[in-house]
């Protein structure tokens, strides 16, 4: 993409603002994947810079990957390129001219906005364009009268106003509520949302006594990665991969069922009872313990070696997809697992856990190693309530202060700095 001249750091603008801007008004949204950015920003910049709008572009591929994910805030996710048109009229008029210059591309869907047509990649919403610094954005109606400019469901146009979209658009697309996820399904907890799909607690009606499950969702061009795989894709990665474990034993959930529905792929899992490793939203315990270090281990390493005789490595082991029900060890999230000896792969997995080797990586080395790295990483922190610094002189002192044995020192030591050879499985 060509640089734009004005930049805050975090976006990129076409100018600065003018005195006339409008301070609110209808914004056109325009949706891309880190892959399809650079081709939706040439066909749609021509028609901006013509008219020398406003409009803004996160300034790195990077930034938009990351709002792509919704982890900040889900309402960004989608919003590669924002235009502030001076008046209704423009914006009727530049939405139908981006709709048909970027029509064909990829982008995900943006949550809360209202699609131009059926699958174009401009979304349009009435809202707030200079919004004050650490202070929730207003709009006024015609009367003067403030009302909030949220960003949710159903707010995309103001009940005061009338959708002037409808009347330039042959096929008006309404705001689409998510419904039921197929008919035996009954959602009724967002567990998480976020670009890639959402995950639901849901009764399933297609047995009797109907049962409660575990509903992973995968969309279409949701957080697209660099090698193309999304939101769809990694759903199907997971349930491949979670049949295949489970026939070899492996404490995972059941695969029920998996399906598609509106373009979006959908896995129904069995709902596992038990407690997450460490308490709900807790990065660190407070109660430290060697001694339950070791029973972790203990627990822990058997059910990773089933995985990798089985030929897997994980990649995501971390406290909060590790269950213990009744004493026995249940394991979840497998969409970024991949065969041992896999190596033309992305990164995948929390950075906490991950080996600084593979920060950013675009390959890996066949073998385990990263599994054997984060089970370290968190028999660390049960015996010091601190994720264990780079230096291992810095260890020395952590491990000297909270008494940790020699034996398991040395354990812990040899899972955290194993060279990547030595983890091979044969």
């Amino acid at each position: 993409m060509k640089k734009l001249p004005v930049s805050d750091g975090s976006w990129c603008y076409s100018r600065p603002g003018l005195r006339n801007d409008p301070a609110q008004g209808w914004k056109i949204h325009v949706s891309a994947t880190q892959l399809s950015a650079n081709e939706v920003f040439s066909r749609v910049r021509p028609i901006l810079r013509v008219r020398d709008i406003l409009f803004k572009v996160p300034v790195r591929l990077h930034a938009l990957g990351a709002l792509n994910s919704g982890i900040g805030q889900f309402s960004q996710v989608g919003k590669f390129l924002t235009v502030y048109p001076s008046s209704t009229a423009e914006a009727i008029e530049l939405a139908r001219e981006l709709h048909t210059a970027t029509r064909g591309l990829r982008g995900p869907e943006i949550p809360f906005d209202v699609r131009y047509r059926k699958n174009s990649l401009v979304y349009y919403r009435y809202g707030v364009f200079r919004r004050p610094r650490k202070s929730a954005g207003i709009v006024y109606d015609a009367a003067g009268h403030p009302h909030p400019d949220r960003r949710a469901a159903g707010h995309a146009i103001p009940r005061w106003l009338k959708d002037p979209f409808r009347r330039s658009c042959a096929k008006p697309q309404k705001m689409r509520s998510r419904g039921p996820i197929g008919a035996d399904y009954l959602p009724y907890k967002a567990i998480a949302q976020r670009g890639k799909g959402g995950i639901y607690e849901a009764v399933d009606l297609s047995v009797s006594p109907a049962r409660l499950v575990i509903i992973k969702e995968g969309r279409r061009d949701g957080e697209t990665a660099w090698n193309g795989a999304d939101g769809y894709a990694r759903v199907q990665q997971e349930t491949r991969v979670l049949r295949l474990l489970r026939k070899a034993g492996v404490p995972v959930p059941e695969v029920l069922r998996q399906f598609s529905q509106n373009g979006t792929c959908y896995l129904v899992l069995e709902k596992i009872g038990g407690r997450q490793l460490f308490p709900r939203g807790a990065m660190q315990l407070r109660n430290i313990s060697w001694r339950r270090a070791a029973k972790f281990l203990e627990r822990l390493e058997p059910v990773l070696s089933d995985i990798h005789a089985a030929g897997w490595v994980w990649r995501d082991c971390k406290p909060s997809h590790i269950f213990l029900d009744h004493g026995l060890v249940r394991l979840l999230d497998f969409e970024g697992a991949c065969p041992v000896h896999e190596t033309e792969i992305l990164t995948w997995g929390s950075p906490n856990y991950l080996p600084r080797i593979y920060y950013d990586s675009f390959t890996r080395r066949p073998g385990v190693f990263e599994d054997r790295h984060a089970l370290g990483v968190i028999a660390f922190q049960f015996g010091t309530g601190k994720f264990p610094p780079d230096k291992k002189q810095l260890r020395a002192i952590l491990y000297r202060r909270t008494q940790c044995p020699d034996l398991l020192r040395e354990k812990i030591e040899r899972l955290l700095s194993s060279k990547i050879s030595e983890c091979s499985v044969k």
